[in-house]
């Protein structure tokens, strides 16, 4: 926006003339800072009635200094305003002030004041004695500075990137240093909407060096749940020590239980500009400071979505407008971070006493400022909204805003993009400075930005983007391939048996075996899901045979065994006659007498599922349960091998170590093995979610926590949660398990 500074200048000496003269030895004095402008209020604080707004650059006169807080970082100060035509009084943040300063009040001096009038009385006087060729020439030099001013306000960058040709605005994209990678889908949005604007920004870093920084442990996470997991997200993570074992299928998280480190094509892929480069990823670069022109609220309902939070509207603007930054944005921000019903506790005012033995109740953190890297985002959220007495919805939108223009946007970091990648030129704070980890998440928050702009048919504004720019960039970047990469080998077996020293991450063995014409090669993978080629029956020959087992994991990753097998000399036949023995007379009369008794049971072939049925315990292809809190580890063995001595049972714990003894609690695991068959089930105690063998009031607190939303009980302390067994977790279960704590009730274990 313009500011006619000469014309500004007259109204406001002219308005001056009207006041009533302050008689004092001197006065201070100061300038509004912020751009667009600073509310004058009635009172200190925030949640103050609004008086007006006062333009940037403009003059105040200081009053007093007050009291700090209440949305104001330095103190608020009481302050006169003149605009063009009234006189205000009110309060203001000083923070945005500036060229504060004391001067002489030049109304001490009236007589001074007299002179000068008369002083301009008579140069009013010689004007007007100026011929009227003079003023007709004069005004109509006025008339054509009007018009050129005028014509140059209405030459918005927009409607100059409309009007150029093809070949004048491939000249601007070259003018910005944009590559042609860059170029060729540039163009294609600028026949979509000829108004937008594009700018370049230049990188303090260079590719490969902002690839290092935001490949750092926990600086670039991605969120991988049960249900992300099934789509195959897991592809998109790390796999570098510290981040995954192989040898147990786990990823490590980082933040949380389901945040965990991306891998360096994901990472990637994000952090490079050119895959945004369409109608909705554009508005990952979109200029974040306020636009009066069409940062309406019917944009910023658009983007808050539903009505609980579009109840809050004139908040998100109040705080763009007072401090320079999009509504929208801020309203799509609060809906990325807190969703927008009024069930989540960070925003509802209803969070009571948390984990901590606080009580939260009536604090509100809209955009879960300092919540990040917290296994417990919520409680953290709200522990940041009470150190700055967020005690009211407005104050934590209005405040919050502040916040974010000023850590972020006012420091180089004023796109959502720069917000996550922290590489512009201009950025104030080091690469590490990102409002979260999450490397997908302004992709997303760009399509709610773009719909909102859609539905209210605001897409042909004229928006600016800031799209960076790196040096040594790749030809391309893309995505991991979805799935699982896990390739290893659990177990490898010549002649069903088991490779000497076998670990899936050492490549080559050496088998020495009797001689025979062939060998049986078999094997099982860690995951599942994986496959593997180069089993199964095997010729031999003299010397060293080497076979390669290749393993594919579901994200096509790929890891190949190579096993030599040497076969040992044929031994030699003994042609020698020899006497036939002799027969023991009475055995051949009797040959059944003399022949042992075989076990009935050992001579059909016994499952696993035989012996688990003769257990008494409950089961199913993930879970065995109906133990009692207080079976140990003899006791579960002696019930599985009670009719089948023959099988093998084996017990760890929940971090698959071997355990020997003591007592059984929920996420033991027993692994049953019985004529070449073996399996594995996670052990369940109904009550005891905290896998301690008891029930108490940790697993009353873990139960109501799940129902909260604070905290996700998974697997068999999932399950050992539903003590109604009715399939879900609910208050029922949180009262099953007061009243067996109180004696009231025994947990079924059934």
């Amino acid at each position: 926006m313009k500011k006619r500074k000469g014309i500004y200048a007259l109204f406001t000496l002219a308005a001056l003339s009207f006041l009533n003269p302050v008689f004092a030895s001197s006065k201070t004095v100061g300038k509004v800072a912020a751009d667009p402008g600073l509310v004058l209020r009635k009172g200190p604080g925030v949640s103050q009635e609004k008086i007006i707004t006062m333009p940037y650059g403009s003059d105040v006169t200081i009053l007093s200094y007050g009291k700090k807080g209440d949305g104001c970082v330095n103190e608020w100060v009481e302050l006169i305003y003149q605009d063009e035509a009234t006189s205000y009084k009110g309060f203001a943040c000083s923070f945005y002030l500036e060229d504060v300063k004391t001067i002489e009040d030049e109304n001490d001096n009236p007589s001074k004041d007299d002179d000068n009038e008369k002083e301009e009385d008579k140069e009013d006087n010689e004007n007007n004695e100026n011929s009227e060729d003079e003023k007709d020439k004069e005004s109509e030099d006025n008339e054509k500075d009007k018009e050129k001013d005028d014509n140059e306000e209405e030459k918005t960058q927009g409607s100059i990137m409309k009007e150029m040709t093809d070949e004048e605005f491939d000249s601007y994209l070259n003018s910005q240093g944009f590559p042609e990678s860059y170029k060729v889908k540039l163009k294609e949005l600028h026949k979509l909407h000829p108004t937008w604007v594009f700018k370049s920004v230049k990188t303090r870093f260079s590719w490969t060096d902002a690839m290092k920084e935001e490949s750092a442990v926990g600086v670039s996470l991605l969120n991988v749940n049960g249900s992300a997991k099934e789509a195959g997200l897991e592809g998109y993570l790390s796999t570098q020590p510290g981040n995954y074992d192989y040898a147990t299928d786990t990823f490590h998280a980082h933040d949380g239980i389901y945040w965990f480190q991306a891998n360096n094509e994901a990472i990637a892929y994000y952090l490079d500009p050119r895959n945004f480069l369409n109608e909705q990823g554009i508005f990952m670069f979109e200029e974040l400071f306020y636009v009066e022109a069409y940062q309406k609220e019917n944009l910023v309902d658009a983007a808050l979505y539903s009505a609980f939070m579009k109840q809050f509207t004139p908040y998100f603007m109040e705080g763009g407008k007072t401090y320079n930054i999009s509504p929208i944005y801020l309203a799509s921000l609060s809906r990325q971070e807190v969703g927008t019903s009024d069930s989540n506790i960070v925003i509802n005012g209803r969070a009571g006493v948390l984990s901590d033995g606080i009580d939260y109740t009536g604090f509100y953190n809209f955009y879960n400022y300092g919540a990040s890297s917290s296994p417990d985002p919520k409680l953290k959220s709200l522990q940041t909204a009470r150190a700055y007495g967020w005690n009211s919805q407005k104050t934590a939108i209005v405040e919050g805003a502040y916040l974010v223009s000023q850590n972020y946007v006012k420091a180089g970091q004023y796109t959502p993009y720069l917000q996550k990648f922290n590489v512009a030129n201009d950025a104030t704070k080091g690469v590490w400075h990102q409002w979260e980890t999450n490397i997908s998440a302004k992709a997303s928050s760009a399509i709610t930005t773009y719909n909102s702009y859609k539905s209210l048919g605001a897409l042909d504004e004229e928006f600016s983007f800031y799209i960076p720019i790196f040096d040594n960039m790749p030809e391309s970047t893309s995505l991991p391939n979805l799935g699982n990469p896990n390739n290893w080998l659990k177990e490898l077996k010549v002649n069903g048996q088991l490779v000497t020293n076998f670990s899936g991450g050492t490549l080559e063995y050496k088998v020495t075996v009797p001689y025979s014409e062939q060998i049986e090669l078999s094997a099982t993978t860690v995951n599942d899901k994986a496959t593997v080629s180069g089993l199964g029956t095997k010729e031999l020959t003299d010397g060293n045979n080497i076979f390669e087992i290749t393993v594919t994991a579901q994200n096509k990753a790929t890891k190949t065994y190579k096993v030599t097998v040497v076969r040992e000399e044929k031994p030699k036949v003994d042609i020698t006659p020899s006497e036939p023995p002799e027969q023991d007379e009475e055995k051949d009369k009797n040959p059944s007498e003399s022949k042992p008794q075989e076990n009935p049971k050992e001579e059909i072939k016994t499952t696993v599922n035989d012996v688990l049925k003769s257990s008494g315990f409950s089961y199913d292809d993930k879970y065995l349960w109906n133990l009692t809190l207080t079976t140990n580890v003899d006791g579960i063995i002696n019930a599985l091998t009670k009719e089948y001595k023959i099988a093998s049972i084996n017990i760890s714990n929940k971090s698959n170590q071997a355990k020997n003894e003591g007592t059984i609690v929920t996420g033991d695991k027993v692994t049953i093995a019985i004529n070449g068959e073996s399996k594995t089930l996670e052990i369940v105690i109904y009550g005891d979610t905290s896998g301690d063998g008891n029930i108490s009031a940790i697993d009353l607190l873990n139960v109501q926590k799940h129902i909260l939303g604070y905290t996700t009980l998974l697997g068999p302390y999932e399950k050992a949660a539903d003590v109604s067994k009715d399939g879900k977790i609910a208050a029922i279960d949180l009262l099953n398990i007061q009243k067996h704590i109180l004696g009231y009730l025994n947990i079924s274990q059934k």
